[in-house]
């Protein structure tokens, strides 16, 4: 009896349900098929769509967790859920495809990128990294205001506010000056954060301006796919890359979680023609650029889209965590990683690996934060320890393994892994050290997470979390 709240929430208590269901009426159709001729044939046909997308599905290949999610949601909802899957495939076409002609990768994960999306090591002059959003939009604004040739910005989101003044004011400046200024918006991510006027005043002065998968009934068939990259890359000279959008939180104007933590970097010299090729990428569905040799360091600069190629991320992520032999020191809003990664990360504290995750205490999601709670609860067990960041929002997305930083707009669970339209950068070096300082700092301001005993219907919201996470 002890066990049984434990079973009743589990996967396998679900399946065996299902099972159960089918069965039943699977008999019950047998027995009375005479009499229920019709409700038998209609029956038949809602098993047979069923059938059909979830083999669609299994076929496909990619994630299990994913496919056993959709496969969970087709069940749930026969017919209506295979027509909805089925629009999500119409129309799908490629886009966000990019490679660096001639390429000479200098190691095994310079080899992989180049592989998996076509990007290589490069060199760069210097670069900054931003502890908070008020340093990122300084430098930012600055940058804008001095570019002369072209200024592109891709960002998730985009909200009126101080910050989108300021944007509209240095763009201004940068026009002024000659330079041509296009930007990419997500559909989703700015819904109801800006409206036409907003976008016709950034027109006014002269950007050109693409919705990505503007959010309209018609359009559902590619909303399953965002662009939730931030990238201003300025005169093929300097690239802004991390976790900041353009809204007054990430510079705490204003924000309703508390203190609004986040982290950036920019990127001088020739890497920054990669974050370039990687905007226009998306801007012209495909694009290839020739790198110079140079730079006084090297860097790595990747990316991930989902409907051409998908996963260097997380297998970057998953090498360079079961290669750590000291640490693995990680800063993620939302934490819901898949089972390889849960796995890496399990394996590499047993190991003696110091292994340590920021998450926030004040969240901005409460289902997301309930997951996070509920993934970090058996990698707790086995010595990976979880901190609540309690002066507010924890929305920094970087990793530091050993000596080796990863930042970007990649967060820890499956939708950022395999479903969004992503990019990130690589640094050894003293890049890697001023993120360890700053996970150092932050981690004195945090506390570690409590795990409290759960109501049942907590469990039971949970549990249901859970069996959709990936789709979320």
């Amino acid at each position: 009896m002890r066990n049984l709240p434990k079973l009743i929430f589990s996967i396998n208590f679900l399946y065996i349900l299902l099972i159960a269901a089918e069965c039943a009426a699977i008999i019950f159709l047998c027995v009375f098929v005479p009499s229920f001729l019709p409700v038998a044939v209609a029956f038949a046909v809602i098993w047979a769509i069923t059938l059909v997308s979830v083999t669609a599905i299994v076929s496909r290949g990619g994630s299990p967790e994913f496919n056993c999610s959709l496969a969970l949601f087709l069940i749930a909802l026969p017919v209506a859920g295979a027509v909805i899957y089925a629009f999500t495939r119409i129309g799908k076409r490629e886009c966000g495809t990019f490679t660096i002609e001639d390429a000479q990768p200098l190691d095994g994960e310079e080899e992989a990128a180049y592989r998996y999306c076509g990007t290589s090591g490069v060199g760069y002059d210097n670069a900054t990294y931003f502890k908070d959003g008020a340093e990122y939009f300084a430098c930012l604004f600055n940058e804008i205001e001095r570019a002369k040739k072209r200024v592109y910005l891709e960002y998730f989101i985009f909200c009126r506010g101080k910050i989108f003044s300021r944007l509209v004011s240095a763009l201004k400046v940068a026009k002024d000056n000659g330079a041509e200024i296009k930007i990419i918006v997500d559909g989703i991510g700015s819904a109801l954060k800006i409206g036409r006027k907003d976008v016709k005043k950034l027109k006014k002065l002269g950007a050109e301006v693409k919705i990505f998968h503007r959010l309209t009934p018609f359009s559902y068939s590619r909303l399953n796919y965002r662009d939730h990259r931030k990238i201003a890359a300025i005169d093929g000279k300097a690239a802004f890359t991390g976790g900041i959008n353009i809204a007054d939180e990430y510079a705490n104007v204003k924000s309703k979680f508390g203190y609004w933590k986040d982290t950036g970097v920019v990127i001088y010299g020739e890497a920054a023609r990669v974050f370039e090729g990687m905007f226009l990428s998306v801007w012209h569905c495909g694009c290839k650029i020739k790198i110079r040799d140079g730079g006084k360091h090297r860097c790595l600069p990747y990316y991930d889209s989902p409907s051409t190629r998908a996963g260097f991320c997380e297998d970057a992520y998953l090498s360079a965590i079961s290669a750590a032999k000291e640490r693995v020191h990680i800063f993620t809003p939302y934490f819901c990683a898949g089972e390889k990664l849960r796995s890496a990360l399990s394996f590499a504290a047993t190991r003696g690996v110091d292994v340590k995750i920021i998450i926030p205490h004040i969240p901005d999601k409460k289902y997301a934060f309930e997951l996070s709670k509920d993934s970090s609860l058996s990698l707790s067990a086995n010595g990976v320890k979880f901190y609540e960041y309690t002066p507010g929002f924890m929305h920094a997305k970087s990793m530091v393994c050993d000596g080796r930083l990863y930042i970007g707009s990649y967060n820890f669970d499956y939708r950022s892994m395999r479903l969004n339209y992503e990019c990130g950068v690589a640094f050894s070096g003293e890049m890697c050290e001023q993120a360890e300082c700053d996970f150092k700092e932050c981690l004195h301001l945090s506390s570690p997470l409590i795990y409290k005993k759960l109501s049942p219907c907590r469990k039971a919201y949970r549990f249901i979390l859970k069996l959709f996470a990936p789709l979320m």
